[in-house]
């Protein structure tokens, strides 16, 4: 009796170590709080919404998902040190990462040292350029490129030639000057003022009433947090009566609160998660997105944000490849992210490649507006 009981014992010891190595662990470095929290958090919640789903269907493989979140408070330094900690102490087999393009770019060297798959979260095209440098590097979200070729395309069809940009100084802003210059100049158009301001700024009207004097026939805001808010109701007090466009950033509760009235008849680039019910029953994303919409009501009581949607395809493009490779092996799920072809999400339908990281494509993009305080199909 005296050796059966410490056999016994090594052998639960056991048992407990193999259920706890049979756990895959998934890591993150969402925005629970500061400025970048109102797509932090609902990122986080799209997330964990997929790891619930793949757990309750039986795991990958068997093996139950684990989310390991730490909040890194929309500051890059403190994503720097999340990262470390996700890497040496967390042990996790890759990473969603922030929603702030910022963050990205301060976490992304880290992790392609470190050999750790990165669903990035920021929209910012160069967080996986280099393609030959950052090989372990993806993004989830709609990318300037996408939205800005699809708000290009709707300017162009409402007569403007001629556009004016206010834009943040952080990386997600002059990302997309960046790219909107680009695009601009090969649509034949023309780039009549250009005014940035800082992210704790909190009054734009000098840089508006440049845009104002422009002779610009549309105006673009391409920023993140409260920013967007500011920037719509000084734009409006301003008279400005020329179309005003909006980064897909503003696809935000928190963003119609804080502009209040000042954002009816806005327009901006927006995945289609707003507007489910008006999509034709062909569409592919649609059976996705009423899934989505209803098991995130249940679960969170409320409707989700486009940054909910973003969260939930970063986990399940995750295990889905994680699933297919086979095993945790970073080389393979690299690998098996490169060979997505079609996949059909919330935010979009991916695909991937070696040297194309950006997964989304524009046809998922829709135009809206916004109608008595809430998101529309913009006409």
């Amino acid at each position: 009796m005296t050796i059966w009981k410490p056999t016994l014992f090594a052998l639960l010891l056991g048992l407990c170590a193999t259920a706890s190595q049979a756990q895959i662990r998934i890591g993150g470095l969402l925005e629970t709080s500061g400025p970048i929290a109102s797509l932090g958090q609902p990122t986080l919640e799209g997330a964990q919404l997929a790891v619930d789903q793949v757990n309750a269907a039986g795991g990958i493989d068997g093996q139950q998902v684990t989310l390991v979140n730490l909040n890194t408070e929309s500051d890059n330094t403190k994503a720097v040190s999340a990262t470390r900690r996700l890497l040496s102490q967390e042990k996790v087999s890759a990473i969603i990462g922030p929603s702030s393009s910022g963050s990205n770019f301060a976490v992304v060297d880290a992790i392609e040292r470190a050999r750790v798959p990165l669903m990035a979260n920021g929209a910012s095209r160069g967080i996986v350029l280099p393609a030959e440098k950052r090989r372990y590097a993806f993004l989830a979200p709609l990318t300037d490129m996408v939205v800005l070729s699809v708000m290009l395309d709707d300017m162009k069809a409402q007569g403007v030639s001629s556009l004016a940009l206010l834009h943040s100084d952080v990386a997600f802003g002059t990302s997309g000057r960046d790219t909107l210059q680009q695009l601009v100049k090969e649509r034949g158009m023309t780039l009549a003022a250009v005014e940035v301001f800082g992210s704790a700024d909190t009054d734009m009207t000098p840089q508006l009433t440049k845009i104002r004097g422009s002779g610009a026939q549309a105006t673009v805001i391409w920023a993140t947090g409260p920013g967007l808010a500011i920037a719509t109701r000084n734009h409006r007090a301003l008279g400005i009566d020329s179309p005003l466009y909006l980064t897909h950033a503003a696809n935000d509760f928190n963003y119609l609160r804080l502009a209040g009235d000042a954002a009816n008849g806005i327009r901006l680039p927006s995945s289609k998660i707003y507007v489910t019910d008006s999509l034709p029953a062909d569409d592919p994303q649609k059976p996705v997105l009423e899934r989505f919409v209803k098991e995130y009501q249940q679960k969170y009581g409320r409707m989700p944000a486009t940054f909910a949607g973003n969260g939930y395809d970063s986990a399940m493009l995750l295990m889905q490849a994680i699933k297919a490779a086979g095993s945790t092996d970073a080389p393979a799920v690299r690998d098996a992210l490169e060979g997505t072809r079609d996949y059909v999400g919330v935010t979009a339908v991916y695909s991937y490649a070696p040297e194309d990281h950006f997964g989304t494509q524009p046809s998922s993009v829709r135009m809206l507006t916004v109608k008595d305080g809430a998101f529309a199909l913009a006409q």
